[in-house]
């Protein structure tokens, strides 16, 4: 379910939609909660100005003798009223919160003898509002109301009906920006098999417009590259062909000459000539195309490439485990790490490999004691034909695509490569492959930090 992160498209879309529809849903909930409180306010204000007109005519209506015993008959547990010759005292004015309170009573009561009105403090969170209405004969009805405060407080209905709707968008989502997503996640694994080196993979031409559109418009472009590619390594095929001749002729020629010492120049740069040739083919060509991956020891050709260098007298020496299985397009893996310990030789003086086996993966590093890299080269010498020596002299530079040829092949393997300056002096490469093997997307290496580093 990587797909869903919040770094994808989709975890993106997903995200955006429940969070708008969320805010949405508490919006509704929150006004709702206000023109409830709104309307059992105003329901309120009408009960008690009906109840408290209603007592004062008819305690108005009755003989005084009575007044008191009629009051509390007219009293319930949420409305209390009382009949006294004075008004209520210390009562403090409710200003605006009960001006419509009042404006009712002076309606529904036409010029009432005295009207007051309070809100008084009571036991617990609750406030009462608390009124006098004065009589015709100087008396007055007094009344008493809990008013409680209707905070906002989300009832559990509105929690279960917030929740089932968040689980609904999440999963409606989920399957709905998985299906419009599909597209792009095959479009991107096609570009990311063709652009490790593999071959052409048509896409289905279905779904949206704009779908079919692009999966044909990236079937043509692959299939232009794949032309394009395979007509200059054919080109370049037959050229070095041509070549061999006349190569194999100077050859011939040069060994009929009497001069020793021009006969090795001419022979150095005509071996020269082919190298150049053999290995700007093999990075055109992609060999590590070819050549089927199966299930190979790494161990196995790191000690043999170390072996070949010691025997022919270079400092190289390996280090790690016996056997390290993996599946691999050996021929290939034996180029790039020939290359990598031929430039460790040739720039540092010799080469120490070290190979660690954790969980499948493996990681070596290659050592050496030069000079290193300027930090600015680190990355471009991974380009092809760049060299930082500036002549053409193989001693000295080789042909500048060791290192491009290296990284091409471990990259169709799923694996990584990098360069570091060791603080001690010199270079470190580090190459990471995973369990998976060719066809991988190349991912992080698991190891921050080599020996010596």
């Amino acid at each position: 379910m990587d797909w869903l992160s919040p770094a994808s498209l989709a975890g993106r879309t997903v995200l955006t939609l429940l969070t708008g529809l969320l805010v949405f849903h508490l919006g509704s909930v929150w006004l709702l909660e206000r023109n409830v409180e709104g309307a059992l306010e105003e329901a309120r204000e009408v009960h008690t100005a009906d109840h408290a007109a209603a007592a004062v005519r008819v305690l108005g209506a009755l003989p005084v003798e009575v007044r008191e015993t009629a009051a509390r008959g007219l009293s319930s547990p949420g409305f209390a009223v009382a009949w006294a010759s004075a008004p209520p005292p210390d009562l403090r004015d409710g200003g605006a919160a009960l001006a419509s309170l009042r404006a009712r009573l002076e309606r529904q009561l036409q010029d009432p003898a005295g009207l007051r009105l309070g809100r008084v403090p009571a036991a617990g969170d609750v406030q009462h509002v608390r009124g006098g209405i004065g009589l015709a004969d100087g008396s007055w009805v007094t009344f008493d109301v809990p008013m409680a405060e209707l905070a906002y407080v989300p009832s559990h209905a509105s929690l279960a009906s917030l929740s089932a709707m968040a689980l609904g968008i999440i999963l409606t989502s989920v399957l709905v920006v998985g299906w419009i997503n599909n597209p792009l996640r095959r479009l991107a694994r096609a570009a990311d098999q063709f652009g490790a080196g593999g071959s052409p993979v048509p896409l289905p031409e279905d779904g949206p417009r704009e779908v079919r559109h692009a999966a044909r418009a990236f079937n043509a472009m692959q299939a232009r590259i794949h032309r394009l590619v395979a007509d200059r390594t054919q080109a370049l095929a037959a050229v070095s062909h041509d070549l061999r001749t006349p190569i194999q002729r100077l050859r011939l020629r040069a060994g009929f000459l009497e001069d020793t010492e021009a006969q090795g120049a001419i022979d150095a740069d005509l071996d020269e000539m082919e190298g150049m040739v053999a290995s700007t083919l093999a990075y055109l060509r992609g060999e590590a195309e070819s050549e089927a991956p199966r299930q190979a020891d790494l161990a196995t050709i790191l000690r043999t490439l170390c072996d070949d260098a010691a025997d022919r007298g270079d400092a190289v020496t390996y280090a790690g485990p016996d056997r390290t299985p993996l599946p691999l397009r050996p021929l290939a893996m034996k180029r790039a790490f020939a290359n990598l310990i031929d430039n460790a030789v040739k720039y540092g003086g010799g080469a120490r490999v070290t190979l660690s086996d954790v969980s499948g993966d493996a990681t070596v590093w290659i050592e050496d004691s030069g000079p290193g890299i300027p930090e600015d080269e680190l990355e471009a010498v991974f380009e092809p034909f760049h060299r930082l020596e500036a002549s053409r002299n193989r001693g000295t530079g080789g042909s500048g695509l060791g290192l491009t040829i290296a990284r091409q092949v471990i990259a169709a393997h799923g694996g990584t490569i990098s360069l570091a300056n060791r603080r001690g002096g010199g270079l470190t490469v580090k190459v990471w492959l995973p369990r998976t093997g060719p066809g991988a997307s190349g991912t992080e290496a698991k190891a921050e930090a080599g020996p010596g580093t």
